[in-house]
């Protein structure tokens, strides 16, 4: 740029566009390869029970029923290349029979857990459309399951237990062979599988690894589903390829008892454990009596979901008392399409929070080893920095495409590179994600992100921010905004003008239908996250009363 000598130079902005550092090449390049390693790994590597029965596996030991599970998925006619769907609980049979499926050969595809026997016929229904895209060769479940409905949905034998006794050879896949079918949440519409190589999720696992400094001194707890790309990919496999071991909780007992988590990280000295948002912030309302000691946890991860701020302060001021180490929680960002994890905070080098128009957006970190992150402003060029737009990846760990819809892996990797759907922005080479691109609601010309007016409903009725959704329906006058929110059992007061009140006064937003809910009535994707275009479909008569 040319200037005169009067007038002063102008300096542009950089381009929105950061590299992570270089992969170390040093590690498998086959999840096979990882779990084999297993073998030589001195003392208990898996740990699971819940508070009163508890059950440990040597590498040796967990190797040995992966492959009586292998031989049972044999029996059956699983073969390398087909697709084994996995239907159960966390614990060491999901752990034997993941990978003895792929010592078969065969791709593994976790499907959700339905949370009671009560729930089971239903939700294995909605799984349909799931198994009948997947085309598996086999089912692999608990023997009280309906297995005569999971064998119609799916078309395919129902295996519920190992061999007694292994035999055969396990596969020596190609790193370029499908590992794993990871089907989206689905929050923006039909969940799809997203087919990942054993390439691919090597090198995520291993840019993590490396990220984090994760060894063999590390101990994992986690109690994230297994069926979920964060508790396989990071609760899982991340301690396999570095060695370290896990103890494995359930869901259900998370949810039910939520410092049961906390207590079992201070009791094993646990050093690495992840979780979504909300599950740090219950904690930080939920755990008044806890007086464990949590000095040895360096890493917890919140990711999964929108990052806040509060959320960080609400769990460091809560349990510093307790010596939680103020570098421990580190937001994070990653996606199914790129295996997990594309960013992670650091905090040796701290950074200041993004002011958005409504909110402190804290930061989510630089890129992980061998991954770039960009910003693509609106006319499909690259922004500068500290301008919004639509976040890309690009990195070894994307996904192949979406399986068997070749349209939808068209219009997600253009040009190789991951069009994630999310807004954000790069300051500094950090990420701040800032929105869903496609779920902006607009009102008398003012942007609104949805997660930012359902966390000031969900707080002014202390219901959990997973228990309301924003959206918008149209009417003869035009769009109207909604606001459902399941109301806890015990909140006492006016639901709709606490929620009309909390959200003019926070965001300075009006409210056009307030619709109370029981727990439990918005539609969720199996991880947890609200459908809200479901919700908006479902709901609309109520709105319009």
């Amino acid at each position: 740029m040319q200037t005169s000598p009067e007038s002063p130079a102008v300096t542009e902005r950089p381009l929105a566009w950061t590299k992570g550092a270089p992969l170390n090449p040093a590690g498998p390049n086959t999840l096979t390869d990882a779990i084999l390693g297993l073998e030589s790994l001195p003392g208990a590597w898996l740990h699971t029970g819940g508070q009163t029965e508890r059950r440990s596996l040597e590498g040796a030991e967990l190797l040995a029923l992966a492959r009586r599970w292998r031989t049972a998925l044999h029996a059956v006619g699983v073969r390398e290349g087909d697709r084994v769907a996995l239907c159960m609980p966390n614990g060491e049979s999901f752990v034997g029979a993941f990978f003895g499926a792929l010592l078969a050969g065969a791709a593994a595809v976790p499907l959700s857990w339905p949370v009671s026997a009560l729930d089971a016929e239903r939700k294995l229904l909605a799984l349909g459309p799931l198994l009948r895209v997947a085309d598996v060769r086999a089912v692999v479940t608990e023997p009280w399951m309906p297995l005569q409905v999971l064998a119609q949905l799916a078309s395919a034998p129902v295996v519920t237990e190992p061999a007694a006794i292994a035999h055969g050879r396990d596969a020596n896949p190609s790193p370029e062979s499908t590992a794993l079918l990871q089907f989206t949440s689905g929050s923006l519409g039909l969940p799809r599988g997203a087919e990942l190589s054993h390439r691919a999720v090597s090198t995520c696992v291993r840019a993590m690894v490396q990220a984090m400094a994760l060894g063999p001194s590390d101990v994992g707890v986690s109690w994230l589903p297994l069926f979920h790309d964060m508790g396989l990919i990071g609760g899982l496999l991340a301690p396999v390829f570095a060695h370290f071991p896990v103890h494995l909780l359930t869901p259900g007992e998370f949810l039910l008892h939520p410092a049961r988590w906390l207590t079992r990280v201070a009791e094993v000295g646990g050093t690495v454990a992840a979780a979504p948002d909300f599950a740090w912030r219950l904690l930080a309302r939920r755990a008044p009596h806890f007086t464990g000691d949590l000095s040895r946890w360096r890493i917890g991860l919140d990711g999964a979901e929108p990052v806040h701020r509060t959320t960080l302060d609400a769990f460091h001021a809560r349990f510093a008392q307790n010596h939680f180490p103020a570098t421990t929680l580190r937001p994070a960002y990653g996606l199914a399409e790129n295996t997990l994890a594309a960013t992670l905070y650091n905090p040796a080098f701290p950074v200041p929070d993004f002011h958005g128009a409504l909110r402190l957006v804290p930061s989510s970190g630089a890129p992980i080893p061998g991954v770039d992150v960009r910003i693509i402003a609106g006319g499909g060029q690259v922004a500068r920095e500290g301008d919004e737009g639509n976040i890309q990846v690009r990195s070894g760990s994307l996904m192949n495409g979406y399986f068997r819809d070749e349209a939808a892996s068209l219009a997600a990797l253009p040009g190789g590179w991951l069009e994630t759907g999310d807004l954000g922005v790069l300051r500094s080479g950090q990420l701040y994600v800032t929105g869903r691109a496609k779920e902006m609601l607009i009102q008398n010309g003012t942007k609104f992100h949805p997660y930012d007016l359902e966390r000031a409903a969900a707080d002014s009725v202390d219901a959990a921010i997973a228990g309301a959704a924003a959206f918008a329906i149209a009417g003869p006058e035009g769009e109207r905004l909604v606001m459902a929110v399941e109301v806890p059992p015990g909140f006492k007061g006016d639901v709709v003008r606490h929620v009309r009140g909390a959200l003019l006064e926070a965001l300075g937003v009006r409210v056009d239908v307030v619709l109370p809910l029981r727990p439990g009535e918005l539609p969720r994707t199996t991880s947890g996250k609200v459908r809200r275009g479901q919700a908006a479909s479902l709901l609309a008569e109520r709105a319009d009363a």
